[in-house]
């Protein structure tokens, strides 16, 4: 979510930019124009350590935009200059320029426009991703859509035997399906696979996954950060939504759609699980639903 955040900075002409995070999601952007500097994390290192790295750098400023208190306070102990974030938490306290985030309405994105405008009150609009992979695959010959199925929320998951239904309609039409997902997600993978599908659940880096998301006429999930980088690849998304708010947390992308059911009454919830019986949010969204939306996005393999 945050590769738009990137593509602005670069047009804001901000100077060199350093991207820390997770090593996984760090390294993919190994070799692209959004960054300058990686620094992978193997794991969470103290506020105290993440500051005797920072002065390496010698930074002029640090954005970071979640309410933990240990990036704001690592780049305050570093003598960062300019300090940009969210006001709400602890880290707002260490923020020299912030604005509420978690508080506010509308799109992520948009959000995290308006704290960077404190900073850059001339900064235009902003940009989608446009992040190009630089991993090859070997893509199938068919055309093909990815199925992300997993989420770390389980309110947020479509059901299994919708998506294995979901399967079939394509593979009726031509279509090769390829699912993605994590180490977690490959035994639920594994059994949507066997309605006939390739399985690359827990086989690939996120390098990997954008270049096959990048390939893929369609990609189809949950509310996930696989379907944040289906958008930044530029490739037709289409996210369902039940336990959050597609108002908020919609991939940014022109291409990206959405699809939940209304009038649910406990419809967002925002809660991780589901307490409702028959998770209705979701159950009541059919294959056959979802189908319709998906064929018209895919267009045909004639």
């Amino acid at each position: 979510m945050q590769m738009p955040v990137l593509r602005l900075l670069r047009i804001l002409k901000v100077g060199p930019l350093v991207v820390w995070g997770p090593r996984a999601t760090v390294e993919m952007l190994k070799g692209s124009d959004l960054c300058d500097y990686l620094v992978p994390e193997d794991r969470k290192s103290s506020a105290w350590m993440m500051a005797k790295t920072l002065r390496q750098y010698q930074p002029a400023r640090s954005i970071h935009f979640t309410k933990s208190m240990r990036p704001a306070l690592a780049a305050w102990l570093a003598n960062v200059p300019e300090r940009i974030g969210v006001s709400e938490s602890l880290a707002g306290f260490f923020n020299t320029i912030s604005q509420p985030f978690w508080s506010a309405t509308g799109p992520f994105l948009l959000r995290y426009h308006r704290v960077l405008r404190e900073r850059w009150p001339e900064s235009p609009d902003m940009p989608f991703a446009n992040f190009k992979p630089h991993i090859k695959i070997e893509p199938p010959t068919e055309p093909y859509v990815v199925i992300m199925p997993g989420s770390t929320w389980t309110s947020k998951m479509w059901p299994m035997e919708a998506y294995r239904q979901l399967v079939l309609l394509f593979r009726s039409e031509g279509f090769q399906v390829v699912l993605l997902g994590s180490p977690e997600e490959m035994d639920l993978c594994s059994t949507i696979a066997q309605a006939d599908a390739i399985n690359l659940a827990g086989k690939t880096t996120l390098q990997e996954a954008a270049a096959w998301l990048h390939g893929a006429r369609l990609a189809i999930g949950n509310d996930s950060g696989l379907s944040h980088l289906a958008a930044a690849t530029g490739t037709k998304t289409l996210t369902f939504y039940g336990a959050t708010d597609p108002g908020g947390s919609l991939p940014w992308s022109p291409h990206s759609h959405e699809m939940h059911k209304s009038g649910v009454s406990c419809s967002p919830c925002f809660k991780p699980k589901c307490f409702v019986k028959g998770h209705p949010c979701m159950t009541k969204l059919t294959a056959m639903d979802v189908w319709v939306t998906a064929k018209s996005l895919a267009g045909s393999t004639s």
